[in-house]
């Protein structure tokens, strides 16, 4: 159960790191400041990224940087080139940009959040959640520092903490589909399985095509051996998102766990066809 778990809420928590480059900048660097050619540039090279014409656009920021390297508005430039070399798979490049720009403006929630879905990419959550605290210093309801600072919590099994995020944002917003999954997952960790069940039956309510709630509600069942509700939900979420091979392999576990070895193959297979590795494959059917 905790790997399809954990699968789930990367899933959801993913969608939100994917999202944070489209973070709206503080007006104070909404537009360059400088001489005329030096604002053309900058002008004509976010309507190259919006026209997708990346190469273009690096190129025009990179002749504003030259034009005035001593702007203060350099810092908008340099956010837009990590957002550029994050886009091309450069990401080593657009954690150099976003170090500048944040260098230059510090308490930019735009650049701090980027930078933190860097570091999350890349696989260094410590120093994400330097960059989400910070955020939080500065913005204490920002609903996407929130998540990330919780996520990254209850990863590190500090389950009051994560907790205490999870509550505020459900505070900010009670229908939060991450939130609600995330503390319900936290309350299954914590023994409560009746407040468990109860939050997960709620996003499955309040969300009922989305897969995620089916997932986790059918590892809660096959933790208390209820093999038939799981079963149902396993199958449902494979419908809603029939290409999502962690399903066929969650149910897979629940076939090879209730000696319906045919059916564990058939998952297994199928999962293997969607993108599942050799571990994963012998590991739904060995019941790992």
């Amino acid at each position: 159960m905790r790997k399809l778990i954990a699968f789930c809420l990367i899933c959801c928590f993913c969608l939100t790191v994917s999202l944070s480059a489209q973070e709206t900048t503080p007006s104070s660097a909404q537009e360059p400041t400088g001489n005329g050619l030096y604002q053309q540039y900058v002008r004509q090279g976010i309507t190259a990224m919006e026209d997708d014409s990346l190469a273009l656009a690096e190129r025009l920021f990179r002749q504003a940087l030259q034009t005035e390297p001593a702007s203060q508005s350099n810092a908008l430039i340099w956010g837009h080139l990590a957002s550029i070399y994050e886009r091309t798979k450069r990401e080593h490049n657009a954690l150099e940009a976003y170090n500048i720009a944040l260098g230059l403006s510090p308490h930019t929630l735009r650049l701090l959040l980027g930078r933190a879905s860097l570091y999350m990419k890349l696989g260094n959550e410590s120093r994400a959640l330097v960059d989400y605290n910070d955020v939080l210093d500065l913005n204490p309801d920002h609903p996407e520092a929130l998540l990330m600072r919780a996520f990254i919590k209850q990863r590190q099994r500090l389950l009051k903490d994560a907790r205490t995020d999870f509550e505020h944002l459900l505070r900010l917003n009670p229908v939060h589909e991450q939130a609600l999954l995330g503390l319900a997952l936290i309350n299954s960790n914590d023994r409560r399985p009746q407040e468990a069940m109860e939050t997960i039956n709620r996003v499955i309510d309040l969300y009922p095509q989305h897969a995620a709630g089916y997932a986790l509600r059918a590892g809660m069942e096959m933790d208390r051996k209820l093999y038939e509700r799981a079963e149902a939900d396993y199958t449902k979420a494979i419908e809603l998102e029939p290409k999502e091979a962690n399903y066929r392999l969650a149910r897979a576990r629940l076939y090879t766990r209730t000696k319906q070895k045919r059916k564990a193959r058939e998952d297994v297979r199928e999962a293997g066809r969607l993108g599942a590795s050799a571990d994963e494959m012998l590991g739904a059917t060995s019941g790992e």
